[in-house]
């Protein structure tokens, strides 16, 4: 474990590895600082392709001290598929994170944060979700013999709800407030109760640059990676995970990151666009996935956006759903709202045709089918 400490995103303020801590003295969200000279002389693609394809194949890359607190479901190793029609003359390939065990991304991140918490001594688990994390982690915490409970605001897909159900955890619909006064009540039950509380924290982004890994593992050359915006953690995390191939020298040029928001949920998008700073909004999209008002990982996002020199765009829910059938009738791909908001994103911007473009779907369409 080649961890070197825990540092604020915002003031640079450094913590012990060995402390848990959710966000700095200052408010600021936190990231996981590695000894990146050390990995680079103990990584290399020969080494690391003898191992099996998924998420733990790039094992040092992620915090984890002892891997007997592992708690892993098969997550990773997803397929990067290329467009067979609606984007062929534009080089498109889509990332499809719904093949994951719970149906999203969310795995990736769970798998690190719930066997951090293990090694943290943690017997019980609370979080926010508006869904795939509360499946996520409600799955992990089953295979890990601890308690979960999930916040969630009314209105979720019922599908995600019957998921963190048929896991054995404890949900708990919040009817007002949205997403944000779920986040507020997970973080109570950590501060009055003491329990160990998970979300879109510094070790869920460890887990999901894995994302990042698996493309740079595939694929030679990548100009392009579109994502959509929720918290920021997706985005920023894979933006660290391309920035630590290119520093422990696996992979030579970074990619261009393209934020993608629901226009219903602008927050990260209006910021950077305008040079602003972030303002909370109250979220009105179909795309629940991603209706985050006020994002933990917003700076952080904004942050990916500007120093891979990206693009960001809002997309309406009408055009969400276009992309959505397009990519179920003309790809064979069924995704969920969220997950189309990157190939709608695309069509928005016109990109390059000849430039190689990353779509990142999300999450299965099975997790909502309301909007079919």
């Amino acid at each position: 474990m080649h961890v070197e400490s825990l540092a604020c995103f915002e003031c640079g303020k450094t913590y012990p590895k060995t402390e848990l801590r959710y966000k700095c003295d200052c408010g600021g969200s936190l990231e996981i600082i590695y000894k990146y000279d050390e990995l680079k002389g103990k990584v290399n693609w020969t080494k690391l392709r003898k191992r099996k394809f998924n998420h733990w194949r790039y094992r040092e890359f992620f915090p984890i001290i002892n891997d007997k607190y592992i708690v892993s479901l098969g997550e990773g190793g997803t397929p990067l598929v290329h467009s067979r029609k609606i984007g062929t003359c534009g080089n498109v390939y889509f990332k499809c994170e719904g093949v994951s065990q719970t149906g999203s991304f969310k795995d990736r991140g769970t798998t690190v944060e719930l066997s951090k918490a293990l090694e943290f001594g943690a017997t019980e688990v609370v979080a926010a979700s508006t869904g795939n994390m509360g499946a996520s982690i409600s799955a992990y915490a089953a295979a890990a013999g601890l308690k979960a409970t999930i916040y969630v605001p009314v209105g979720s897909p019922h599908e995600k709800l019957d998921q963190m159900h048929s896991y054995g955890a404890n949900v708990v619909p919040v009817k007002h407030g949205g997403y944000v006064q779920a986040a507020q009540y997970a973080y109570r039950d950590f501060k009055k109760k003491g329990i160990y509380l998970l979300g879109d924290y510094a070790y869920r982004g460890e887990g999901e640059k894995s994302v990042a890994f698996e493309i740079g593992d595939e694929m030679a050359k990548v100009d392009y990676v579109i994502c959509p915006i929720g918290n920021g953690t997706l985005i920023s995390g894979m933006w660290k995970g391309f920035r630590e191939l290119k520093m422990t020298g696996l992979i030579k040029k970074l990619p261009k990151m393209v934020g993608v928001q629901a226009a219903g949920c602008d927050t990260v998008v209006r910021a950077f666009n305008l040079g602003l700073e972030i303002k909370s909004v109250i979220p009105k999209t179909i795309a629940g996935a991603i209706a985050v008002g006020d994002p933990f990982d917003g700076d952080k996002a904004i942050a990916a956006l500007k120093e891979s020199d990206g693009l960001a765009a809002t997309v309406t829910d009408k055009e969400i759903l276009v992309a959505r059938r397009e990519m179920a009738r003309h790809e064979g791909i069924d995704c969920e709202p969220c997950g189309a908001v990157a190939w709608a994103g695309i069509k928005k911007l016109k990109l390059p045709a000849n430039a190689i473009k990353i779509a990142i779907v999300t999450g299965h369409g099975l997790k909502d089918l309301e909007h079919l």
